[in-house]
């Protein structure tokens, strides 16, 4: 099929109306809504929301996680769902103690272990501290020492300004804030522990500079880095000083982190709602691992949208819906393939929901939800805390190509509340969130990924509070009219993800 985008009249007519009826604030199309029940409505997305918070930390592998994967999957059986799991094994370091002490017995608060760096005996590892200013090229002078490496705050909008390309916003004019201050990116591009190990290092402290010690505090970076061998741990800058002046008087460091590594179970789950074409369908995915209320409560958002279409006649969905909820996602370096995201995992396990080979059903389209109802915080480095700015967060929102960017356009028309930034991925591999294996296999996607700067961070009680349950109502109900437009369009106005070679074969086959 040649590929074809929304000519300039399908779009105009799809933002009309015409092709799509416009959604009332508080429900669906006029069309449907007589005899239909309505999306869960808010209260009872909160409600999901902070039953999963309620879980505590749900990084892979975890009893926590496990819970609550459990409990997503009852509630989509619940719905009538056939739920199907993919029980995958994988190597799961768990830090116990975290402690670093001076020779003069002056104790170094940590901020964070660095995860999956490597493990100390009880009693720790002691030695003399080398330290190393910025960039690190080799660690040979560090050999049989305990390294200290200064590691400066790179801004997120920086980067999302080199590996993008903005398509649009909502409302007109927003743009990547000037002053962003997560630590995921510095936490992801993170130090060469690898190297460090190489050279005969004892262990790694890690000073992050240019956060405070509040905002770095329980921080779970970087989460792309398999197991290390080599223990490291996040320092806030003000600790640094005193290691630093530490170094100059000649004393020695005792680094803890003992604790386990052993092999753990833990669980995918899927499943497909069949429409009238069981040879096409479309997959809602998100992954079910992370610190907090907001990463990840993505699986809510699923719960919803299963509610939602499984509530409707099968005659009602052209295309199966396939809902994929991924583990993985806080260990890429076991559940990524070649350096994509988890649910490149279950891509690769399950084709013939997917790839359109012969006998295998072909993903016309993918949505992702991830990070739901987030509010802006920023760290202010002199005071010593983040505070909450009063804006929503910024949802980025990628899309494949102009038809789907139409798409979500027409689907958060009438919002109250929106604050989103459209663009597309430069490439495959620079695309944040679990949308990006989607993108990588040559399935158009709309992915939802905010990312706030407490996304990866343990926090009291989850960090319940800095989420907006009618923000998080808003963006499930876009993505309810997301999914019911993609349902309806023709495969060929749907496009395809450009100058993907492997993708642009199949269409013409």
């Amino acid at each position: 099929m040649k590929r074809r985008d929304f000519s300039t009249v399908g779009l105009t007519a799809l933002l009309a109306g015409i092709v799509f009826p416009a959604f009332p604030s508080t429900g669906f199309s006029e069309q449907r809504k007589p005899s239909i029940p309505a999306l869960p409505d808010q209260r009872k997305l909160w409600s999901w929301i902070k039953r999963l918070n309620s879980f505590g930390p749900r990084l892979t592998g975890s009893p926590a996680q496990a819970r609550a994967i459990d409990y997503l999957a009852g509630e989509l059986r619940g719905m009538g769902l056939e739920v199907k799991r993919d029980q995958l094994t994988m190597r799961r370091w768990m830090p116990r103690t975290t402690a670093f002490k001076l020779s003069n017995g002056e104790v170094i608060e940590v901020a964070a272990p660095f995860p999956y760096s490597g493990l100390t005996p009880p009693g720790g590892i002691s030695g003399k501290m080398v330290l190393f200013n910025g960039r690190v090229q080799a660690f040979e002078k560090a050999r049989g020492k305990i390294a200290v490496v200064t590691v400066k705050r790179r801004d997120l909008a920086a980067f999302l300004e080199l590996v993008t390309n903005r398509r649009g916003s909502l409302p007109e004019g927003i743009d990547f804030p000037k002053a962003v201050t997560t630590p995921l990116i510095t936490g992801l591009l993170g130090v060469p522990i690898d190297k460090a190990r190489e050279a005969g290092v004892l262990a790694v402290v890690c000073i992050f500079e240019g956060v405070s010690e509040v905002q770095l505090k329980g921080q779970v970076l970087p989460f792309t880095t398999p197991y290390w061998g080599l223990p490291a741990i996040w320092v806030a800058q003000s600790e640094g000083e005193r290691i630093k002046a530490a170094i100059k008087h000649g004393l020695s460091g005792r680094l803890t982190l003992d604790g386990t590594l052993e092999d753990v179970a833990t669980d995918t789950i899927y499943a497909v709602l069949p429409g009238c074409n069981l040879l096409e369908t479309i997959i809602i995915n998100t992954h079910t691992d992370g610190p907090n209320a907001c990463e990840e409560n993505g699986g809510a958002g699923v719960l919803a949208l299963a509610h939602y279409f499984s509530s409707l006649p099968k005659s009602a969905r052209n295309r199966s819906l396939v809902f994929v909820l991924v583990t993985g996602h806080f260990q890429l370096a076991q559940f990524g393939r070649h350096g994509n995201q988890a649910t490149a995992t279950w891509l690769e396990m399950h084709p013939e929901l997917w790839d359109g080979k012969p006998g295998h059903a072909k993903a016309v389209a993918g949505a992702t939800i991830e990070h739901l109802g987030c509010t802006e915080w920023r760290d202010d480095f002199a005071k010593g805390h983040p505070a909450p700015t009063g804006k929503p967060e910024l949802d980025l929102i990628y899309t494949s190509n102009k038809s789907m960017s139409g798409v979500y356009i027409a689907a958060a028309r009438g919002r109250k509340k929106v604050r989103a930034l459209i663009v597309a991925p430069a490439a495959a591999q620079v695309m944040l969130g679990e949308g990006q294996p989607l993108y990588a296999s040559g399935i158009p996607t709309i992915s939802s990924c905010p990312i706030p700067d407490y996304l990866c961070q343990v926090l009291p009680g989850g960090g319940l509070d800095r989420l907006d349950p009618d923000y998080a109502f808003q963006q499930v109900e876009t993505f309810a009219r997301t999914v019911d437009l993609l349902d309806r369009m023709p495969r060929g106005e749907i496009g395809i993800v450009p100058f993907n070679l492997s993708t642009v074969i199949g269409d013409l086959l």
